[in-house]
């Protein structure tokens, strides 16, 4: 048992099981007795709560994800400071993080790439429009729900983007006080990378990373350290996605291509426009189906979702952001 497990906070909410463990805060899944509902109870790692950084980082999550209210966003429901900690109450999801997903499955379907993407944009395009940008994008913080479909069809994801830690207004994103550039390596933008201010296209990019994996099964820059892997985003063209995966259609390589393109000028010029650009791919590949007779491979069913949030042991908590 860790040392949350069974504790009642705020008189409310009942700690119950550990969920994971990341490198700010713990996960813990959690009995809210007022309205009898589970929650995730998020709590920040007792390493950071002196560093009034931390602190703020955690606070800022709350006010970020709270101020969004977006069907696509995990909602948050309380924050609490008691014990001499502070805890993060929100909505807890009965599915797998998108990186788990792509373990398990290596390559997604088309579809499935075009539904999950399009969704992280139309979450995406109301934070931006409110001056947000996440600033780590990546396949730990999208959670994956069934919305309820007993059918097979892509529609039945449910995507929840999480972890708004470092969320940052767009008139200071960049470099922290500190002058450390905060996201993970794997999903940098080239900006964010060089440590220069970032615009809504830092997301975009970071997103195009994010589809590259899906469909490829490993991000387009790999390498022994977080700083060559950096290193490749801010100046390296990324390999072709066909490579990895042939049976990717060009028109999806070409949207990935360009989300991932090192100049943001040259990317998507709003979420809004990346998914338009997605939901148009994905209404031509279903008519190529229809019209060739043929059957796409089977949908993320409600089944595949049930995976749960994921154990422990992991390096992020699975779907509950990490940073």
């Amino acid at each position: 048992m860790t040392q949350f497990e069974g504790t009642l906070i705020a008189g409310r909410y009942e700690i119950r099981e550990h969920i994971a463990t990341g490198g700010m805060a713990s996960v813990f899944k959690t009995w809210d007795h007022r309205v009898e509902r589970l929650v995730a109870m998020k709590v920040l790692r007792s390493l950071d709560k002196n560093d009034l950084r931390a602190v703020e980082r955690f606070r800022r999550e709350a006010r970020a994800a709270a101020a969004l209210a977006h069907p696509n966003a995990v909602t948050i429901y309380d924050f609490v400071e008691e014990l001499g900690h502070y805890f993060l109450v929100m909505e807890y999801i009965h599915g797998p993080t998108l990186k788990k997903l792509i373990i398990d499955r290596r390559h997604l379907h088309a579809l499935e790439t075009l539904e999950i993407a399009a969704q992280v944009c139309a979450v995406l395009q109301v934070a931006h429009t409110r001056g947000f940008i996440h600033r780590d994008i990546k396949p730990q913080n999208i959670m994956l729900a069934s919305n309820g479909s007993t059918t097979t069809s892509e529609r039945s994801i449910l995507v929840k983007l999480t972890d708004f830690g470092i969320v940052r207004v767009a008139e200071d994103a960049g470099l922290t006080n500190s002058g450390i550039v905060l996201g993970t390596a794997d999903y940098l933008s080239p900006e964010q990378a060089r440590g220069e201010k970032l615009t809504a296209s830092s997301d975009l990019y970071s997103l195009g990373v994010v589809m590259f994996e899906m469909l490829a099964g490993r991000p387009p820059f790999v390498g022994p350290t977080a700083v060559s892997i950096a290193m490749q985003h801010a100046s390296t063209y990324p390999p072709p996605l066909h490579q990895f995966n042939p049976n990717v259609p060009a028109t999806l390589e070409q949207i990935v291509m360009k989300a991932l393109e090192k100049e943001p000028v040259d990317r998507f010029h709003s979420a809004a426009e990346m998914q338009q650009a997605l939901r148009f791919c994905a209404r031509e590949l279903q008519l190529q189906a229809r019209a060739h007779q043929t059957v796409p491979s089977p949908q993320l069913a409600p089944r595949d979702l049930s995976l749960g949030v994921g154990g422990q042991g992991h390096s992020h908590p699975p779907g509950y952001g990490g940073s």
